[in-house]
């Protein structure tokens, strides 16, 4: 696995300009979320906690692992092909039951200024956050 994960929408809603348009909000917005939970793991890991019934110490360390970490990259040739080497495995090993091509379920219309598919994740250092 690479670690990648995807945002997923109807063909016909990305056909559609209103859609799309509430699409592409949607994107910027999550990359906001995104950003402030990497600015403020403390203050998402007591939200978290609450919401989860996980103890804090088990939401913060979860966040700086993970949610905190997340990159949102462009949805580049690097992340199809990538994509598209899962597939193929999931293929030889039967676990899907046919051929899929990646790219046909691709849309980077919405990468904007977006980090290539490659850009590692985020670190917190050591000694903050």
């Amino acid at each position: 696995m690479n670690g990648l994960g995807f945002q997923v929408a109807a063909p016909s809603a990305l056909a559609d300009k209103k859609k799309s348009a509430a699409i592409k909000d949607y994107l910027e917005r999550l990359r906001r979320a995104q950003e402030w939970v990497y600015d403020h793991p403390e203050e998402w890991a007591k939200v978290w906690a609450k919401d989860t019934g996980l103890p804090y110490e088990a939401a913060l360390a979860a966040v700086k692992r993970s949610n905190g970490t997340r990159v949102p990259v462009a949805v580049d040739q690097a992340a199809v092909d990538s994509e598209q080497r899962i597939a193929d495995t999931f293929t030889e090993l039967k676990l899907i039951p046919r051929k899929v091509t990646f790219a046909d379920f691709v849309d980077p219309r919405f990468n904007g200024d977006l980090p290539p598919s490659t850009t590692p994740a985020r670190t917190y250092p050591s000694s903050e956050k």
